[in-house]
């Protein structure tokens, strides 16, 4: 990579027209990196599919897909949820620049958490590196705030070894109750992550902290409720195989939806 402009804004307005691909990594001067994120509206078209498809047939609006807005607007919520993170000294990506759909951002590492849960050498590095995420889900709870989605691969390992957001759709409370945002959270959460569990021999380990989570001082009150209604209403997902021969997207609501209430699979 060859150093470039050093001004974050300037080089966004520069490179922003060239750019195609959604996210492209830069050297900024001679020795900071930067990613130029390119805001796509729907950028998870099957999840946005299969959530808005759950969330029809149940009546749960924890699932209920956010309103897509058009590539600029998108680029700014993001710009703007980052920043308010950060003022609540939560560990976010930096904003250097915003403009039309680009944003450009400090480098934060390249290794999500979902490529680190994926690659766990056994059940119990796994397990640590799942509750690491609870961790940082919990850190935005604690402050009055949801991630909105809380994905494994929208966390990055920073070189000082924390946990670092770099992605937040817009904020789900013009929505949602506070308790609602908050189950929109756990339950994105398991349904990127019950699968892993499940192929790493961690799910029956998992259960009681994930239950001690649940419980946690984080939760908003109405929490527990507010859960365990959207999870009834979602019970027909116990039906569906526990296998990919419906697709990988319905293999994981199913197994998101067992993790969270502790069915088998058979």
């Amino acid at each position: 990579m060859s150093p470039v402009a050093v001004d974050p804004a300037a080089f966004l307005a520069r490179q922003l027209p060239a750019q195609q691909l959604p996210l492209a990594r830069y050297r900024l001067g001679e020795e900071r990196t930067v990613w130029l994120r390119r805001a796509r509206p729907g950028a998870h078209p099957l999840q946005r599919r299969l959530w808005a498809l759950a969330a029809r047939l149940s009546r749960v609006p924890a699932l209920r897909p956010l309103p897509m807005a058009g590539a600029a607007a998108c680029a700014a919520a993001q710009a703007a949820r980052l920043r308010e993170f950060a003022d609540h000294g939560l560990p976010v990506a930096q904003v250097l620049a915003q403009q039309g759909e680009g944003l450009l951002l400090a480098d934060v590492g390249a290794v999500s958490l979902a490529q680190e849960l994926a690659q766990a050498p056994d059940a119990a590095a796994l397990i640590a590196l799942w509750q690491q995420g609870l961790a940082l889900i919990d850190n935005a709870h604690g402050r009055g705030l949801s991630l909105g989605s809380a994905l494994p691969q929208h966390m990055v390992r920073s070189p000082e070894g924390a946990l670092t957001l770099v992605y937040l759709p817009p904020d789900p409370g013009a929505l949602l109750t506070p308790a609602l945002c908050q189950v929109r959270d756990a339950l994105s959460y398991l349904y990127a992550s019950a699968m892993l569990l499940h192929a790493g021999g961690a799910r029956q380990k998992a259960r009681p902290l994930w239950q001690a989570w649940l419980d946690g001082p984080a939760r908003a009150p109405g929490f527990r409720q507010a859960l365990q209604a959207q999870l009834t209403r979602l019970s027909w997902l116990r039906y569906l195989p526990p296998d990919a021969r419906w697709g990988h997207g319905a293999w994981q609501l199913r197994a998101a939806y067992e993790q969270a209430v502790l069915l088998q699979y058979k």
